[in-house]
């Protein structure tokens, strides 16, 4: 039913479209799709950062992002709604220190 009301909005817009022509004058039509108002859903983020340590750069940052990642699912994200934002490594000693920003997004 509601595709029968969207071909005929849109058979009525060419149309008038076409008889304006005809006459010689311009015209312009649009046809709404019914229900084309509605709001969007609001869209919810959060960060959250972590600190961790390693043997490496790379290793300090893994563990830094998955303590962000362990607050994320604390608080109900699920870890595919998120991803590294940014991070920060500082040599201490034999040993990286890192903080890491999770972006989430649902």
């Amino acid at each position: 039913m509601i595709r029968t009301s969207m071909v005929r909005l849109r058979v009525t817009a060419v149309a008038l479209a076409a008889s304006a022509c005809l006459l010689g004058g311009a015209a312009s039509a649009q046809a709404a799709a019914p229900g084309a108002g509605r709001a969007v859903a609001a869209t919810e983020t959060a960060k959250f950062t972590g600190s961790g340590t390693g043997g490496t750069m790379g290793s300090a940052i893994e563990s830094a992002t998955n303590v962000a990642l362990s607050y994320a699912q604390a608080a109900g994200w699920q870890r595919s709604q998120c991803y590294r934002l940014a991070s920060d490594v500082r040599q201490s000693g034999g040993w990286f220190t890192a903080v890491s920003q999770v972006f989430c997004q649902r």
